[in-house]
């Protein structure tokens, strides 16, 4: 229990005075009128520090709001120009699929080729004015060739004129030449002649010579003749003399021969004692080794018996201690055989009630089975139910749908027409300016144009140029 609080009136006065606005005096409000004047009066000076500081708010003020208007300004223009930009894309982007289209291709084709026609009659026409200007200067050429064939006959007789002048003095030098060349030729035959004479002399001369030589060549081949026989008796001496060497070389040949054989007869002798001292020390050590393996042969004997004690007397012991545990594992066996059959007789008692407990089980699992299909029976009619009414609910959504599209179709069918009138008249202004344009460059032969004006709408596929 919260505990009593006790005030006095004094204090009770000093705490709302506390909390209530202060009580303004005399002087205090007459101070506050003072300052009230002094405000109205002073608000209508220019020069005050309030004054100016009001003045420089009013001037970023209206600063800013002349800039936002700039700023809006530039940004509608900026605007107006996107969308004049935007305008001209779109227009742009249009006639450029206009342009794709099968009959402005047709269009453009016949414009293609009502140009093709009217460059082809300049041609022709530039041609022929051509060919003009090629016979004018070809009868120019022939008058020029005649003029020139003319001067070069009457220079050509002027030349045969000079030549048959030439060819007279050419006789003349020519006979003057040959009167030259005979006396020469003459010279020359006599100087033939004494050139044969002097080689007549030279060759008796060399005839001579020749003789002598053959004589010195019979005279040194006698002398190598007579060389050649002595050389061959010496070689025939000097032959006799290697006979002599060699017959002394085998005589010194047979009695080394003689020597080693004697020498081989020592070392033969020398190796059989050796073979025999061999054998007689071979057969020592084996007559060794032969007592050696008796005894050894004794002692084994001794401990061959002495292990044959040892294994009998083992083997009766093993055979007693198996005859003392095979008696054992008889009582053990009978003693499990007991035991099994008494396990055997549990089990089977077991079995006979875990039979029955499972046949009840199986009554019961039959039962709660047959509640569940007959359940399940009537779920499933509720099912197909509610299934039916669901599918009357789709075929009627779905020939709603039906009708919806149907109705879109036609609707779009009605577009498309509309479209398609439209296009008509804006490929008729398009054609009927092109046809303008075709006219008014000069363009007589002016028929595809108006023949694409006038045919009808022509569908081509896009990898064929076939119509549709």
């Amino acid at each position: 229990m919260p505990y009593p609080t006790t005030l006095c009136s004094d204090d009770l006065k000093r705490m709302k005075a506390s909390v209530s606005p202060p009580v303004q005096s005399d002087r205090e409000a007459k101070r506050l009128a003072i300052k009230l004047k002094s405000v109205q009066r002073t608000s209508t000076w220019p020069n005050t520090l309030e004054a100016m500081r009001l003045k420089k708010d009013r001037w970023k003020k209206d600063k800013e709001e002349h800039l936002e208007e700039l700023r809006k300004k530039v940004d509608e223009e900026e605007m107006r120009l996107q969308c004049e930009a935007q305008s001209k894309q779109i227009e742009h982007a249009n006639w450029l699929l206009y342009e794709q289209t099968d009959r402005m291709k047709t269009l453009r084709s016949k414009q293609l080729l009502a140009d093709v026609v009217h460059h082809r009659t300049l041609q022709l026409e530039e041609k022929k004015m051509l060919k003009d200007q090629d016979d004018l200067t070809n009868d120019f050429y022939d008058q020029q060739m005649l003029s020139k064939a003319i001067k070069d006959e009457e220079e050509e007789q002027r030349l045969r004129k000079k030549r048959l002048e030439d060819n007279a003095r050419l006789a003349a030098n020519q006979k003057q030449q040959l009167e030259e060349y005979k006396q020469r030729y003459i010279n020359e035959l006599r100087e033939e002649k004494l050139d044969g004479e002097r080689m007549k002399e030279q060759a008796e001369q060399d005839f001579l010579n020749e003789i002598e030589k053959e004589r010195q060549r019979k005279l040194r081949q006698k002398q190598a003749s007579e060389d050649t026989l002595l050389a061959n008796e010496r070689l025939l001496a000097y032959r006799e003399m290697q006979k002599q060497k060699e017959r002394l070389e085998d005589a010194k040949r047979e009695e080394e021969e003689r020597k080693k054989q004697l020498r081989d007869a020592k070392r033969m002798n020398l190796q059989r004692q050796k073979k025999e001292d061999t054998q007689a020390r071979k057969q020592r050590m084996i007559d060794l080794a032969t007592k050696n393996l008796v005894k050894l042969e004794q002692k084994n004997d001794e401990r061959l018996l002495n292990q044959c004690t040892e294994v009998r007397v083992k083997e009766d012991k093993l055979l007693k201690e198996r005859a003392d545990r095979r008696a054992a594992e008889k009582t053990a066996i009978a003693c499990s055989r007991r035991q099994q059959l008494e396990w055997k007789q549990s089990e089977k008692e077991r079995e006979a009630q875990d039979a029955l407990e499972c046949v009840i089980q199986w009554e019961q699992f039959g039962r709660r089975i047959e509640l569940q299909s007959k359940q399940e029976e009537q779920d499933q009619r509720q099912e197909n139910l509610r299934r039916a009414i669901a599918q009357k609910q789709q075929a009627d959504a779905r020939r709603k749908i039906q009708l919806d599209e149907r109705a879109a179709e036609l609707e779009n069918d009605r577009k498309a027409r509309c479209v398609l009138e439209h296009e008509q008249d804006r490929f008729k202004s398009v054609a009927q300016q092109a046809l303008n344009e075709a006219r008014e460059r000069g363009i007589t032969n002016v028929f595809p144009i108006e023949k694409a004006l006038v045919e009808k709408r022509i569908d081509l596929l896009h990898a064929s140029g076939f119509r549709v």
